[in-house]
């Protein structure tokens, strides 16, 4: 099986930033600058894989061919936010640890896996002002599946699977966050109106 280059496709980890809270606009935009950041073979890899999507289609709709690629990788980014309230996907909780609502809650079996496992969105980090014993965050989390489908990317799993975690990483890392300010910011923001679909539009503002 193909192996996706960890290095060339997830610079994401590397250069990863604060994790501030995102919403669908900066996942997108944060991807774009991304996707401007990978070579062509690590492009191609990359939407080789965000075919298996099923909502591909869906973000490729009446695009230009040559947007297709970029614009299914930005739009790959607010899946896992999509999925929340999508027909047919299972509410499992905010809560893990909860086995009667989430009871597969670390498995990781590609497209298949109709939860929606809405605690992989964030880690809840304890802190303490006066020195009490601090409480361990609750697994998984976003922390623990960046690292499972980081590790997935690289390995022999099928192309299911790796496309699975590609599209949460997309979501989960603040991909060059650091990047994303100022004019550059400001272009890459004019530049997806133009070449988002419609809808995502409402979302840019």
């Amino acid at each position: 099986m193909k192996r996706l280059s960890v290095a060339a496709l997830l610079l994401v980890i590397l250069f990863a930033g604060s994790a501030t809270a995102w919403n669908s606009r900066g996942h997108m935009m944060v991807a774009a600058i991304a996707w401007d950041h990978l070579d062509e073979n690590a492009k191609a890899r990359a939407v080789e894989l965000l075919k298996l999507n099923p909502e591909y289609q869906n973000w490729i709709k009446d695009r230009d061919p040559g947007e297709r690629d970029e614009v299914a990788f930005v739009m790959a980014a607010t899946w896992p936010d999509f999925i929340k309230s999508a027909d047919g996907y299972i509410n499992d909780g905010e809560d893990p640890t909860n086995s009667a609502k989430a009871p597969k809650p670390d498995q990781n079996i590609g497209y298949a896996d109709m939860f929606q496992h809405r605690y992989w969105h964030y880690i809840d980090m304890p802190f303490s002002q006066d020195g009490t014993a601090l409480i361990d965050p609750k697994v998984p989390n976003a922390k623990t599946r960046i690292e499972k489908f980081r590790a997935a990317l690289s390995s022999d799993a099928n192309d299911d699977i790796k496309s699975y975690g590609l599209v949460w990483l997309a979501r989960n890392v603040p991909l060059f966050s650091g990047l994303a300010q100022g004019r550059q910011r400001r272009e890459r923001r004019k530049a997806l109106r133009e070449a988002l679909p419609q809808q995502s539009t409402l979302i840019l503002g």
